[in-house]
């Protein structure tokens, strides 16, 4: 018998009424070394104990100012990605127009003070490649002066991503961010192409001869699924179906086994002409 709607709502009252444990709240870092701090703070706590937790909290306190760190760099990335792009752009074409006027002067004179310029443009690249993210950008161009202080830092900054460069001598990538052309990233394209030719001539005939599939695997893929009607009308023509005489049972059986003999042997010559390696 099915349930009644009053039973039906008795039971959701019920199940409703059931207490709901609600998943333990992991306290946050901050609550964290702040309650240690306190724990720390009382007295009669013996040395091992008090060694140990000021461990732990040092700990925290180290993994807090990294979490810190990398929130305040999200946040200058974010708020100056705009204008670093713009300024890299601008000395991007200042340094290509400068190498084709260097390439096309033919003055000494004039050809060192396009170096001078080229160079220049570079060293203000470096300076935006190696800008510290958790600083405020100072802009290369800005649009009114900036005072002493930022154009000392700027300089100090600017010393620093040079001699950067220098020791860490990162080519291709700055060569990249420089003119954008991609020629750093088409030498590992290249690199990779020719990895997986490799790795290609590298497989064996018996791996490709596992990929292909046999023959009785090819007929079940080109037979088509039967429906329900299909199969209930060859069941019902295999009861009414007539038997035979014996006698003409014993000619079937011959004529069938000469088929099988003849199949057998197209079969066969068809095995010796089925070779993957012709």
């Amino acid at each position: 018998m099915a349930p009644t709607a009053g039973t039906r709502l008795r039971f959701k009252q019920a199940k409703s009424k059931k207490p709901h444990h609600a998943a333990k709240k992991i306290p946050s870092l901050k609550n964290r070394i702040r309650a240690l701090d306190r724990f720390l703070k009382r007295g009669g706590l013996d040395d091992a104990t008090r060694a140990s937790k000021q461990r732990e909290l040092k700990e925290l306190q180290d993994e807090f100012n990294k979490k810190e760190m990398t929130e305040q760099e999200k946040q200058n990335a974010e708020k100056y990605k705009k204008l670093r792009f713009f300024e890299r752009v601008k000395l991007m074409r200042k340094l290509k127009k400068a190498k084709s006027a260097m390439e096309k002067a033919t003055d000494k004179a004039e050809k060192k003070q396009f170096k001078q310029e080229f160079k220049h443009h570079r060293q203000d690249l470096m300076y935006i490649y190696y800008f510290p993210k958790l600083e405020q950008y100072i802009s290369l161009f800005p649009s009114t002066a900036h005072d002493e202080d930022k154009l000392k830092r700027q300089e100090e900054l600017r010393a620093a991503a040079i001699a950067r460069f220098e020791k860490e001598q990162p080519t291709d990538a700055f060569h990249q961010f420089c003119y954008n052309d991609g020629k750093a990233e088409e030498g590992s394209a290249n690199a990779a192409a020719a990895s997986s030719k490799e790795g290609a001539k590298h497989v064996s005939a018996a791996d490709l001869l596992l990929k292909k599939p046999s023959k009785a695997e090819q007929k079940k893929k080109s037979k088509k699924p039967q429906n329900k009607k299909d199969k209930d009308a060859k069941d019902k023509k295999k009861e009414t179906k007539v038997l035979a005489d014996h006698d003409d049972d014993e000619d079937a059986d011959m004529g069938g086994g000469e088929k099988t003999k003849t199949a057998e042997g197209d079969d066969g010559e068809e095995e010796e002409h089925d070779d993957f390696f012709l």
